[in-house]
């Protein structure tokens, strides 16, 4: 079994950068059940996921925020409900982004952890500590790896492209208010299910709303 190892490297970085250009769309999943969650807004209590860069146990942070994102409704679907391998659409939202300038991100896909100073099992650890605590080190050693808007990497579900932005970048998202809709929404329903289909997760009760 690969060994994921706390920072600091062991060896110098080589890190490799990726970029999502100003125009580019996002998709999040958010609940505003949880954290009082908005489109747009950065959760500030943790750590609780994998690249939370909170300082404090299951905190509050106010300087510290955090969102998750991926290209496609199916990466967001399986991060969302893949653990429970059932998707239960309740009160869930889903934003279209976009991002309103270049978003600099430190890219962990591929050999991209290893250059980093990490392992690749970072991104799939079950123990988030040892992600969290990466998290945390590539935020504050810029002079390492840059000011990064946040890490792009594959998420442990179906190695799809996932993001995840620190609070630095919520200068550069937008969202507007038609960009939002219910996930239970019946023009969403056909393409929930397919996500769910393909990732071999089921769909409880699918009451769609309009």
């Amino acid at each position: 079994m690969v060994s994921t190892n706390h920072p600091p490297p062991q060896i110098k970085p080589a890190p490799i950068w990726t970029k999502i250009n100003a125009g580019d769309q996002i998709l999040r999943l958010y609940n505003p059940d949880l954290f009082e969650a908005k489109p747009l807004s950065f959760r500030t209590f943790g750590p609780l996921a994998r690249f939370d860069h909170h300082r404090l146990p299951k905190q509050d942070d106010p300087e510290r925020g955090i969102l998750y994102a991926g290209k496609t409704l199916s990466c967001c679907i399986v991060e969302v409900f893949g653990d429970m391998r059932m998707v239960e659409v309740g009160n869930w939202k889903l934003a279209k982004m976009t991002a309103t300038r270049d978003l600099l991100l430190l890219d962990l896909r591929g050999s991209g952890a290893m250059k980093a100073g990490t392992v690749a099992g970072v991104c799939k650890d079950s123990n988030r500590s040892f992600s969290q605590e990466w998290s945390k080190y590539f935020y504050e050693n810029s002079f390492l790896y840059e000011k990064i808007d946040g890490l792009a990497f594959s998420n442990a579900h179906n190695d799809e492209d996932s993001y995840v932005f620190y609070e630095r970048a919520s200068n550069g998202l937008s969202c507007g208010e038609g960009d939002c809709v219910k996930l239970s929404n019946h023009a969403l329903e056909a393409d929930v299910r397919l996500s769910a289909t393909e990732n071999n997760l089921l769909v409880r009760a699918y009451k769609s709303t309009p």
